[in-house]
């Protein structure tokens, strides 16, 4: 009997205190040792590996193969995009190079050709005549330096030309053209290199008359040395020359017009020696000498 009672022993009740929560009593150790074996073992079946049925596989493996082959598809159509697109750059770039270099749609028609700095000595019309060979060449192939060239050597008046393509059929020729400073008893004139020009269709009534008795060999050298002289002098000083001569590359004369003579020695510090004679001119003589310009004299 003893035992039965013990048996159904009830647990003490949870103390109710008026107006508040019942207390209940605290758990023991043991109890609390099986409610912390409880939690982890829950925790270890959610991490617990799941394993497919052959069927649930079957369904994975045949998603993952069809993912791939899409996949292969993509790659595929960006293969044949770039190769279509390779192709039609290529293309491109062919009937272009094509249409440029050789096709007569980009060729030079001498009609036109436009021609800046020049004059009487060299005209336009004379340029187009010189640059007529290369019609009908495609003008991505125009030989600028050659045609330049060509009409340097074809008229002496050209200092320099400058060629330059004008597409889709045009070029544009830039002339520097040679200044004279003097004038030949020939009939021609000087620059300031010493080239000997034709002087038709020039005037030379105020350039200063210069002769040359060096050796044919140096007549271009003494010729630029007379001509840079004549070229320092102020315009008072010109209008008493009659003219220049040059015998050496260090002995260049002037000849005034009252029949005085001038000896200038070398070419060299010009301008300094003009300033000189300047002053010596306002004194008789018949010989100025300003070889040396620091120490210059005066013949009767």
């Amino acid at each position: 009997m003893n035992r039965e009672k013990s048996a159904f022993v009830r647990r003490p009740k949870a103390t109710v205190v008026s107006g508040k929560k019942p207390v209940r009593p605290r758990k023991s150790r043991n109890e609390l040792k099986r409610e912390d074996g409880a939690n982890k073992s829950g925790s270890q079946l959610a991490t617990r590996q799941v394993t497919l049925s052959s069927k649930d596989k079957g369904v994975v493996s045949s998603g993952l193969a069809k993912r791939r082959e899409e996949l292969k598809q993509v790659k595929r159509r960006q293969r044949r995009r770039k190769i279509v697109i390779g192709v039609l750059v290529a293309l491109l770039v062919g009937t272009s190079g094509y249409l440029l270099g050789f096709s007569p749609v980009f060729a030079y028609d001498s009609a036109k050709t436009r021609v800046m700095g020049a004059n009487s000595q060299v005209t336009t019309q004379q340029v187009k005549e010189e640059l007529a060979n290369y019609a009908g060449r495609p003008l991505l192939r125009f030989p600028t330096s050659e045609a330049a060239s060509s009409l340097q050597r074809a008229n002496p008046w050209v200092k320099q030309a400058k060629v330059k393509r004008e597409f889709p059929r045009g070029i544009a020729v830039y002339l520097t053209l040679r200044t004279p400073v003097a004038k030949t008893a020939q009939g021609k004139v000087v620059d300031l290199e010493g080239k000997l020009l034709p002087a038709q269709g020039f005037d030379t009534s105020k350039l200063l008359e210069v002769a040359s008795s060096c050796p044919q060999s140096d007549i271009e050298d003494c010729l630029k040395s007379v001509a840079q002289v004549v070229q320092f002098l102020p315009a008072e000083i010109k209008q008493k020359i009659k003219s220049a001569q040059v015998a050496r590359l260090d002995n260049v004369e002037l000849q005034l017009q009252s029949g005085a003579k001038v000896i200038w020695g070398k070419n060299g510090d010009n301008q300094k020696k003009a300033q000189v004679l300047t002053v010596l001119l306002q004194r008789a003589g018949s010989i100025y000498n300003v070889t040396d310009y620091a120490h210059p004299t005066i013949s009767n």
